[in-house]
């Protein structure tokens, strides 16, 4: 019997041959619209990246209950010690903010008006309702200029049209 030698050439030659089957195969695959496995492929993919969405967003929801909670436990502490009394620098807000409340709960006499109440507040609000400036109010009443864009934009008289 003779022996069948198979040389270098010859092996690379069948190889060849049978990768170009396999491309032709796929092509043919792909053409025909058999990309079913693609497809499934971009599912998984779709599904696994949802769920790496789905729990960052509840880690973040963690942490923010979780920030809610120490905002709450410090707010709770705040209001044992006072209002004024936890706050740096809380020269007279404890007071201020008692008076701010009780004109705008209507703490004063009847016949007293607010405006004619002996406190900044009362005088900002007489003023917002002649139609003055925010900055105005804060620097005449001696108030913050936030507290004075409040006033002014509660008590601001209506404008005609």
């Amino acid at each position: 019997m003779d022996s069948i030698i198979i040389t270098w050439r010859e092996l690379l030659l069948v190889l060849a041959a049978v990768l170009a089957v396999y491309v032709a195969e796929m092509l043919l695959l792909l053409r025909r619209g058999g990309n079913a496995g693609w497809r499934l492929w971009q599912r998984g993919a779709q599904a696994h990246a949802q769920a790496q969405a789905l729990g960052e967003l509840r880690a973040q929801i963690e942490a923010l209950r979780l920030e809610a909670a120490q905002m709450r436990a410090r707010l709770d502490r705040q209001e044992t010690q006072g209002i004024g009394g936890g706050l740096p620098g809380g020269d007279g807000v404890a007071e201020r903010f008692a008076a701010f409340q009780a004109l705008q709960q209507g703490a004063f006499s009847p016949s007293r008006s607010p405006e004619a109440a002996d406190t900044p507040y009362g005088h900002a609000i007489g003023m917002a309702r002649e139609g003055r400036a925010v900055a105005e109010v804060a620097s005449d009443c001696g108030i913050s200029r936030g507290e004075a864009e409040l006033i002014v934009a509660l008590y601001r008289s209506p404008s005609p049209h």
